[in-house]
């Protein structure tokens, strides 16, 4: 495996709420080429120059103390807007970034005492440290107390100049996260000022107590500065949410698009309604709850508000207003739910098997949507009691515009798209780490002919470590073996480009698999649990039209045979698409926009 992969495939350790947001909208954005390169290597920079200041005042070499003092001081700064996983995860453990400038700091003033004469010179620049990291302390308590009183703040996905009032919040939001230049250059100085006190040339300039004096005044300046723009914008927190509900009033919503999930989920959650809702003619509002959320989100004609309390929540509820879509059983989504006066609909995001497509929890809902007769069925065989007329089949508007029937392209595409673990032992279907890497390598050596594709779920590796290893490894072999295979990951291909060219899907139980049904293309599940074939049947009964795989795979070859052959599972899949995906007049675009209608009619 290999490790710094993987450590960059680990999700990211949660941080305050106002610094996600500082994140969604980062201002002043530097180069990628400078940014990338930096986040990549921020743990190995850090290392080098801490590394290379016990060096330099081991053997008293205070240019080459300065030099490394500046190479991490510069890697943080330049890192900072990256959000590297390594970096959140030293933020986890309590080396934040104040901490590790600090410790350096402390290696720097050591290096002056061994190698300065001039009696104040350490002094001087201990004095402007501790001035430094007074203001960097400063940072995140206004930006906490500004983050409490802030109005909900309206968010553009996908655009770098973002609305005033969230932009304003954000300029100071950053100042409370990474390495703020100002304190970086005033350190530089004093810790150059201090290296040369002994250095006569250097006199020009000042002497190293007036130096440091100075920088002292420029430090309490910038304090000063920051406590006025907070305390400004306190002041204007009020009249920029009232403004908002005026402007979000003036659109005459009729619907909310409530989003409260785990942490950037709403990248494969959320998005996938996005089209569906945006050809609505009805407006409607986003209502995001976690800052996580916002980055992930694509460009859509709604206007997305991020509201983190319960009261924004509430203000976000305007006259028009009729009903609330709700996409995942989010532990926040009691704060809507209790607002008798709107219609609360489940809509989930994929139609599956799984658990959680049938969970009691979908009760406190006034309505539920599903594709098929299946997602209906599915509460029954769970004992869920639930009356017809709180279902609609909707069909899948997000599968739609996939084409029907064999691609017709050479070389065969097969794709395998593994599910995640899952969050709890009832939901965890995937192959990934048990079946996945001897798939593909059986793939390669036994079929040279096709192209394997390859697309984790986004969220694999978030309980289990082994999913990484297993994406890794199999993005080795990939990438190695000839033909032209692809792994899509992060933003590459979108999952919908992937079912389009896929002649063969090799996936897990999965909306994935009810998704490809619209294609009536071949279907490989695998069943990592080796059930028996009656108790897979029953358990899962949607894949009747898929080709079956166990662990150890000892039927892959002849299921690929008559996968890429004479297909005898087709008529049944064809059945079992109609049963899953529904089939409503007039397409799942215009079903679900009736009811959309229906629910948000005046």
């Amino acid at each position: 495996m290999k490790r710094g992969r993987s450590i960059a495939s680990l999700g990211r350790a949660p941080v305050p709420e106002w610094e996600e947001v500082a994140r969604a909208a980062w201002p002043g954005r530097l180069p990628l080429q400078l940014v990338t390169p930096a986040g990549a290597g921020q743990l190995a920079l850090l290392i080098v120059s801490i590394f290379t200041l016990v060096i330099a005042a081991g053997l008293r070499l205070p240019w080459l103390g300065l030099a490394a003092w500046t190479l991490g001081a510069l890697a943080e700064w330049l890192a900072t807007p990256a959000d590297s996983p390594i970096a959140r995860l030293m933020d986890l453990v309590g080396l934040r970034y104040q901490v590790r400038a600090l410790v350096k700091s402390l290696i720097a003033a050591a290096l002056i005492f061994r190698t300065v004469t001039e009696p104040y010179a350490g002094l001087a620049y201990v004095v402007v440290v501790l001035f430094v990291q007074l203001a960097w302390s400063v940072q995140p308590v206004l930006s906490t107390w500004l983050w409490r009183s802030s109005p909900p703040l309206a968010y553009q996905p996908e655009v770098a100049a973002q609305p005033a009032s969230l932009a304003t919040h954000v300029r100071l939001y950053a100042r409370g996260v990474g390495y703020p230049v100002l304190l970086l250059l005033i350190e530089f100085v004093a810790l150059a000022k201090a290296l040369a006190a002994d250095d006569p040339r250097m006199a020009v300039f000042g002497s190293v107590v007036a130096i440091a004096a100075l920088l002292v005044a420029a430090t309490l300046v910038y304090i000063a500065w920051t406590l006025f723009e907070a305390q400004r914008l306190r002041g204007a927190q009020r009249a920029a949410g009232e403004s908002l509900l005026a402007e979000l009033a003036g659109r005459d919503p009729s619907f909310v698009i409530y989003v409260s999930l785990a942490a950037r989920q709403s990248r494969y959650i959320v998005n996938q309604w996005l089209p569906a809702f945006d050809a609505q003619p009805r407006n409607g509002i986003i209502v995001v709850r976690e800052a996580s959320q916002l980055a992930p989100l694509a460009a859509t004609r709604h206007p997305v508000v991020y509201a983190p309390t319960t009261r924004h929540v509430e203000s976000l509820v305007l006259p028009g207003v009729r009903a609330a879509f709700y996409l995942a059983y989010g532990e926040k989504n009691s704060n809507l739910l209790r607002d008798p006066n709107l219609l609360h609909v489940m809509l989930a995001h994929g139609d599956s098997d799984k658990a959680t497509s049938s969970s009691a929890l979908v009760r406190i809902f006034d309505e539920t949507w599903v594709a098929g007769q299946a997602g209906v069925d599915r509460f029954a065989k769970a004992r869920i009691p639930m009356s017809p007329e709180r279902f609609a089949v909707i069909g899948r508007p997000q599968v739609a515009g996939l084409p029907v029937g064999p691609t017709g392209e050479q070389p065969a595409v097969i794709l395998y798209a593994p599910t995640f673990e899952g969050y709890y032992e009832q939901t965890t279907h995937s192959s990934l780490d048990s079946m996945g890497v001897d798939l593909v390598r059986r793939l390669l050596a036994d079929r040279p002919e096709v192209q394997v594709w390859f697309r984790p779920h986004p969220s694999s590796g978030v309980l289990r470590p082994s999913m990484l290893t297993a994406i890794d490894t199999i993005t080795d072999l990939l990438k190695a073996a000839p033909g032209g295979h692809r792994v899509s990951t992060g933003r590459g291909s979108s999952l919908t480009e992937c079912l389009v060219r896929a002649d063969v899907l090799v996936s897990d139980v999965s909306s994935v698999v009810s998704d490809f049904l619209q294609t009536e293309r071949p279907v490989l599940v695998c069943d990592p649990d080796d059930l028996s074939a009656d108790e897979f049947a029953r358990r899962y009964p949607s894949q009747a039209g898929s080709y079956r795989l166990t662990p150890g795979l000892p039927e892959l070859d002849d299921v690929l045979a008559d996968a890429l052959g004479a297909d005898p599972l087709h008529a049944r899949r064809v059945e079992m698409k109609h049963y899953v995906l529904g089939d409503p007049p007039g397409g799942p675009q215009a079903a679900f926009a009736a009811n959309v209608a229906r629910v948000t009619a005046p």
